[in-house]
């Protein structure tokens, strides 16, 4: 009896254990380093829009375990994109570890219009959980991304204009060695969601 007694309590003692155990795993934190490098372009670009870049980048966020790019108008996205990283920069967060995505909402000029509900229905579309990354404990992960600019035109009402929208290539690294391919995650694939066709918590 009074072994079984011992054997019960050398149990409890290791449940207890456990369970003091799992949070603080849980609980180990890494670093995110969101690695925005220069832009280049395929096309030569007016210097309007030099000088407009000089000092430019990409506003991103978190939601959940979502890195969130957006390059649609931010007052168009519901969901907070509170850090500007310029191009040449870079923006470290410390983290949970885990398990994260990276969701872009692209833009390309497919059709043009005054009503901008039109716009964003004809040209803007999600790409959603694109690349799939780890953050570990005590290690950094870095997101090298690589703007290219493309140069897309379009006819409205017997005017062509031009504007220049980027790739955004994504390679991620962990502890500085990549992990996986680059990936182009602006670009509309079989895979994207139109903008009208999306109702989760990144739009109105």
């Amino acid at each position: 009896m009074k072994r079984l007694r011992y054997i019960l309590l050398a149990v409890g003692l290791g449940l207890t254990a456990l369970g003091t155990a799992r949070p603080a795993f849980g609980q180990q934190f890494g670093t995110l380093v969101f690695d925005l490098k220069n832009y280049t372009s395929n096309a030569k670009m007016p210097k309007n829009t030099q000088k407009e870049l000089a000092h430019a980048g990409i506003h991103w966020g978190m939601l959940d375990n979502t890195v969130l790019i957006p390059l649609v108008n931010l007052k168009y996205v519901k969901a907070e994109t509170p850090y500007l990283t310029r191009f040449g920069e870079q923006k470290a967060l410390e983290m949970k570890a885990g398990r994260y995505t990276i969701t872009c909402i692209g833009y390309e000029i497919r059709s043009g219009s005054a009503d901008i509900d039109k716009v964003l229905a004809k040209n803007a579309f999600f790409n959603s959980d694109f690349v799939t990354f780890t953050v570990l404990p005590g290690k950094a992960t870095t997101l090298e991304i690589s703007p290219v600019y493309q140069a897309e035109s379009k006819w409205v009402a017997l005017s062509k204009f031009t504007m220049f929208l980027p790739d955004l290539k994504v390679r991620v690294l962990e502890d500085g060695i990549p992990i996986g391919e680059e990936m182009v995650i602006s670009q509309r694939t079989a895979k994207s969601v139109a903008w009208d066709d999306y109702h989760g918590p990144l739009k109105f």
